[in-house]
């Protein structure tokens, strides 16, 4: 991160990231106690936060850190031993890191990914007894060019060799100490080897500095503090002498030096010229440019509807390219290889914003272990979350969208799923209970599965259930499948009683509705006393996908391709009709329910008999289903604008897309004319 001129938001941005960082670090660290490389990860990230808050003058939360990053070295240095209750008080201190920031998040307007990092580490969290009393000023770096010079000190900084290997910034100091006014540095350079023994992990400069600035020796000694270790040398001498009179300050210095090393102030009296160099407070090595930006999602959503408008263009120049051929051959010969070469460009760029707008799931997924860690302490049960393909991407609006419903199934688990540790005991399992989370991508969907080793779903009591909420025929025997699909149904519960978290039939549906949403589907499985698997299947992005145009009467619609599982024209014997289960398709010996559009939809002088039109088969969930339609007209992307903004909800239809000819198109919503 370059700190020579950090905005505010720039800062909360990465401090919510470090914080996260420290909460996964702390769980990871539970679990393998003995583990240094993460206690020094946890270190560099205390240590980083701490010195970004004092950069941008958040000092209470500055303060806060280096208490956090005391305890960590301790940890590091084995004077202390991790435990479960270290790691606790660790987790609180934390949580004080983070309610110390969130009065800055409502504060400052704030991009949309600040919004979801925030959401996302959000939790109940207990009422702290401080709380940070800090404005905007605090958040604007100090410009050191308007500050009146009433001080002036000497300064000697010798960091310990080794600080870059435990996460130590000198650089960020240097810098820290240019806001606080004028200075004038002397590099030394005399510690430096030879170069077959050059180290590029270990320090070998130090520095002698001159600063004048209207800070007081306590707030300057206070900012060294934070640097200070075992192995290092930070001094500040305050000198009384008129910065102007420059003789006397630099003798004042050479006095300071000799009080350190004989050798070095030696060696800066006799041969100034081969051991320091003079340098003004711009001459220093400067950090490596960083090669990753931030950039607002507000920036990218815009990029995105641009890419959009594009995609539609191109759509209207291939209709442009018919006209011309039919008026001109070799004209049309033309621009038709121009229209291809657009289209190929069009795709990449499509492409690439796709990849700048995928986030790994991972950002969801890790918050949830303090979710299953202080649910498991608060119940008195024993659980663990287990995370496989967190770097698996998808596009960050499905990412936001999915969190809810996540959470929602990951409390279910954990609730209704997992047994107390005795329980598990007598049912001869281990007593700690594991809930697993994986991602994976597969044919161009993304696949997220929660699965749990508990008490499982009983078909039994979700039939008795469905009997006695009037939603499945006392006659009627469904299979397992069409059992365990009663959880999504509205209102379905299976506890008799209302208690604080359960039973007023409120959860799974709305999951459902909410995966459905996002062209997604949801699947569950589940064997009683082994656990329960529930899988989501999502579309990789939202913003452009590839669309099947169908006619049903004289109306054209857009299918989502992503659906689709095959095409066909049905046989007249291969219709068949039940009296329980209404008209369907027998499909190589699968009988699949048959979906007639234009009625759903109130469409006249559409096709009515199937042989006679095109049957499109569909998946939702676990069932397959056959959609009759007139006709297949094209398959083309098509970007999906939603209607929400200009008309109430039109059941069927999940948003419109705009065609090349410039006629507006309707998405077909298939998950509700399916529910």
């Amino acid at each position: 991160m370059n700190f020579e001129s950090l905005p505010a938001d720039e800062f909360l941005d990465e401090a919510q990231e470090l914080l996260q960082e420290i909460e996964n670090g702390l769980l990871l660290l539970e679990d393998e106690p003995n583990n240094y490389e993460v206690i020094q990860r946890l270190f560099r990230s205390a240590h980083t936060l701490k010195g970004g808050a004092a950069m941008v003058g958040l000092n209470n939360l500055a303060n806060g850190a280096h208490e956090f990053e005391a305890i960590l070295s301790k940890l590091r240095s084995g004077t202390l031993k991790s435990s479960p209750q270290v790691i606790s008080n660790l987790l609180e201190g934390r949580d004080n890191l983070l309610s110390l920031l969130n009065p800055l998040l409502s504060s400052l307007p704030s991009s949309s990914s600040s919004k979801v990092q925030k959401s996302s580490t959000d939790r109940h969290l207990p009422e702290q007894s401080t709380r940070a009393q800090t404005t905007d000023e605090e958040l604007t770096p100090l410009n050191s060019s308007s500050l009146p010079q009433d001080y002036a000190y000497l300064i000697h900084l010798k960091f310990d060799p080794l600080c870059l290997q435990v996460g130590q910034e000198p650089m960020m100091l240097l810098k820290q100490l240019e806001q606080f006014g004028a200075l004038t540095m002397i590099a030394h350079t005399s510690d430096f080897p030879s170069w077959p023994d050059f180290d590029p992990t270990r320090l070998y400069l130090w520095w002698s500095i001159k600063l004048c600035s209207d800070k007081p020796f306590e707030e300057v000694d206070q900012l060294l503090e934070f640097y200070r270790g075992e192995q290092s040398e930070l001094l500040i001498e305050a000198i009384e002498t008129p910065a102007e009179e420059e003789q006397e300050v630099q003798q004042a210095h050479q006095n300071m030096l000799a009080q350190i090393s004989d050798q070095e102030a030696q060696f800066v009296d006799s041969e100034p010229s081969k051991g320091a160099e003079l340098m003004e407070t711009d001459v220093t090595e400067l950090p490596k440019p960083s090669q990753t930006i931030r950039v607002p999602v507000s920036r990218l959503d815009r990029l995105q509807n641009l890419v959009s408008e594009t995609v539609i263009r191109q759509a209207r120049l291939l209709r442009l390219n018919d006209a011309i051929q039919a008026t001109d051959d070799q004209l049309g010969e033309q621009f038709l290889q121009f229209v291809e070469d657009n289209e190929q460009a069009v795709r990449e760029l499509q492409d690439q914003i796709q990849q700048v707008r995928m986030i790994p799931v991972g950002t969801i997924f890790s918050p949830m272990k303090r979710v299953v860690r202080d649910f498991a302490n608060r119940h008195q049960k024993q659980i663990k979350l287990d995370i496989f393909g967190a770097e698996t991407e998808l596009d960050k609006t499905i990412t936001e969208q999915i969190q809810g419903p996540l959470m929602h199934l990951l409390r279910n688990a954990m609730d209704h799923g997992m047994e107390t540790p005795s329980d598990r005991t007598v049912a001869g399992k281990s007593s700690i209970g594991t809930i697993t989370l994986r991602a994976s991508q597969q044919q161009g969907f993304v696949i997220v599965e929660i699965t749990d080793d508990g008490r499982g779903l009983d078909p039994h009591k979700i039939l008795e259930a469905g009997h006695r909420l009037g939603m499945v025929a006392i006659d009627h025997q469904p299979n397992k499948q069409e059992v365990l699909q009663l959880i999504f149904q509205p209102g379905f519960t299976t506890a008799t009683e209302v208690s604080e978290t359960s039973g007023r039939g409120v959860g799974m549906d709305a999951v459902k509705r909410d995966i459905e949403a996002l062209l997604g589907n949801i699947e569950v499985s589940s064997q009683l006393g082994k656990g329960t698997a529930l899988k989501l299947k999502l579309p990789l992005s939202l913003a452009i996908i590839e669309g099947m145009l169908v006619r049903i009467g004289k109306e054209i619609f857009v299918l989502p391709l992503l659906l689709v599982t095959e095409t066909l024209r049905p046989l007249p014997n291969q219709q068949k009709r039940f009296k329980t289960r209404g008209e369907l398709i027998d499909i190589r010996g699968q009988y699949l329910p048959l979906v007639r559009l234009h009625q759903h939809l109130k469409i006249e002088e559409a096709v009515e008999k199937p042989e006679e039109g095109l049957l499109i088969v569909v998946q939702q969930g676990t069932q397959k289903y056959c959609l009759l339609v007139d006709n297949i007209e094209d398959q083309l992307p098509v970007v999906i604008k939603s209607l929400e903004e200009h008309f109430i909800h039109i059941p069927g239809i999940a948003g419109a897309t705009i065609l090349g000819d410039g006629s507006v198109c309707l998405i077909l919503d298939v998950a509700a004319i399916l529910n």
